[in-house]
């Protein structure tokens, strides 16, 4: 019986041969090995393997230099589905090692044939050292889901998902790793999702998908997995592989069935390991219509006013995920056909236009909001966008640009467009400045729509009566309330639509106007739920 020892001595060639050939045929670069290198204590496995799985190395090439330093034959793509197995094996140990036997005796096809922990395992299992031919990792993968189709890999999405990796992924889509993240950001922009959430925990990695506002979990697997996840997201992005002490922001374009999306890269250090957020920016068509964006007929009709205008501020506020910076755009997409210089100061920059110039901020670079807004001053602008007015500086330059006869759009954190100016006063704004610059402020939050299909109705509460008298709203025979069916994926609720207060000029809107009135007319019409909009209202 051969000895595991001999077995490996023969062939003559290591994984710094493999690495070696790939460099000299310019398959791989130094920075790659290195970058796989730093990961190998989270991964576990190999250089190369690491390499394969965050998807710089494809599955054809690690294959290519196994079988180049081996001599070993490399597995066809149709291989048979053996009769049976050895009981002694362990599927779990197979799958760890992406090792799998085509007969009771061999041979073993194994994406690392110089794997020895692999080689040991199966000769204790078996009682000697089968032959060995190289598989390719998705070739094994598909293999292995048949022969074992109750313990598929976790991170592998089949022959039917591999489709979707093709329209999204740039290139090394056969990797298992590169499937799966392929997998879930193609799943989440054909639900609507606005953010992909990647978390590591204790002892497990969770995603989410961020649907109409709300976290839903989609997958749930062991925290094993979740080091060779964050890094393919760091390879679309673009990101230092080798840090994992500092957060990282990034951004990449996807194609998603032929859809393009912006997406921005979040990464930070936890405790118990890096966790991610991808947000999908779907590129804009009708959606950045100001009646696209829900809106009432007169609030679009003011939005419009504003766009006619040639100079003088105009700030939207609300809280994070309202929709100010898309209502923004909708404005500037209103003005595309003028032969207007527009340019914006963003953090980051979420859409990209043809007709806009766009300047992210950097605070590597010390590009910051305010020097941005300086440097627009002497490029002969028409229109000019601030992401976010934060701090003093960047209100007191905008507010300048709009007194020197440019169209400030601008967004404000407040809660409602009574207090922007408040806000803006603490900054340091002088109150005659703001009386001349600013043409009009806008509030605005996003509420979930209650899904049709699904909508229970409910008796009308005390409360509710007390609120609808208040507001001055007819009372309606009942309200609805979310159910859940398979339309809307049961969650009870299906898209979203914006409230909105709009102000002329400096004054504050008339209280027939107020968010919460808004509110509670689209519960008495049974389009939103009252605990939906419960949060817009003061007790």
């Amino acid at each position: 019986m051969a000895s595991i020892e001999a077995e490996y001595e023969q062939f003559e060639a290591s994984e710094a041969a493999a690495l070696d050939y790939l460099l000299q045929a310019d398959i791989l670069q130094t920075k790659d090995i290195e970058q796989a290198e730093s990961l190998r204590d989270s991964t576990r496995k190999s250089v190369l393997i690491t390499l394969n799985q965050i998807g710089v190395l494809k599955d054809h090439d690690l294959a290519k230099a196994y079988s180049k330093v081996t001599g070993l034959p490399v597995m066809t793509a149709d291989a048979p589905i053996p009769d049976a197995l050895p009981e002694e094996l362990n599927p779990e140990f197979l799958r760890d090692t992406q090792s799998v036997l085509l007969s009771t005796s061999g041979p073993l096809a194994a994406v690392n044939p110089l794997d020895k922990r692999m080689l040991a395992g199966i000769e204790f299992a078996i009682g000697h050292v089968p032959s060995i031919i190289i598989a390719e990792a998705g070739d094994w993968s598909r293999l292995f889901s048949r022969i074992y189709p109750g313990n598929a890999l976790d991170i592998s999405s089949g022959e039917e998902d591999t489709a979707l990796a093709i329209e999204i992924a740039d290139h090394d889509r056969d990797a298992p790793i590169v499937r799966q993240v392929a997998s879930w950001l193609s799943e989440a922009a054909d639900t609507g999702a606005s953010d992909v959430h990647f978390e590591t925990r204790r002892s497990e990695f969770e995603v989410f998908y961020r649907v109409d506002g709300v976290l839903r979990s989609v997958s749930r697997s062991p925290k094993s997995g979740a080091a060779a996840v964050i890094a393919r997201i760091k390879v679309i992005a673009d990101l230092d592989l080798g840090e994992r002490n500092r957060a990282q922001d990034g951004r990449a374009t996807i194609v998603v069935r032929g859809r393009r999306l912006d997406i921005r890269v979040s990464i930070i250090p936890t405790i118990d390991g890096e966790s991610a957020v991808i947000r999908l920016l779907d590129r804009p068509n009708k959606l950045l219509t100001l009646e696209g964006l829900g809106f009432t007929g007169d609030i679009a009709e003011a939005l419009e006013s504003i766009c006619e205008k040639r100079h003088g501020m105009f700030v939207v506020a609300g809280p994070t995920g309202s929709g100010k910076t898309t209502t923004l755009y909708s404005c500037l997409e209103q003005l595309k056909h003028r032969g207007l210089k527009i340019l914006s100061v963003e953090d980051p920059v979420e859409y990209h236009f043809e007709h806009v110039s766009q300047v992210q901020i950097s605070d590597k670079s010390g590009r910051t909001f305010a020097g941005a807004l300086r440097s627009f001053l002497r490029h002969d602008p028409d229109v000019i966008m601030v992401g976010e007015i934060r701090d003093p500086e960047t209100a007191q330059v905008a507010v300048q640009a709009a007194l020197s006869g440019h169209l400030v759009f601008a967004t404000l954190h407040a809660i409602d467009a009574s207090r922007i100016r408040t806000r803006l006063e603490d900054m340091g704004v002088e109150p005659f400045k703001l009386e001349a610059c600013l043409v009009g402020s806008m509030a605005q939050r996003l509420v979930r729509i209650l899904c049709p299909n699904c909508r229970q109705p409910s008796p009308l509460t005390e409360q509710e009566r007390s609120l609808f008298e208040r507001h001055n709203v007819p009372l309606p025979e009942h309200t609805y309330s979310a159910e859940g069916c398979a339309e809307c994926r049961h969650e009870g609720y299906l898209g979203r639509t914006a409230l909105a207060e709009f102000a002329y000029g400096a004054t504050a809107p008339e209280a027939s106007r107020t968010l919460i009135r808004q509110a509670l007319q689209l519960t008495a019409s049974g389009q939103t739920s009252s605990a939906e909009v419960a949060s817009l209202i003061e007790p």
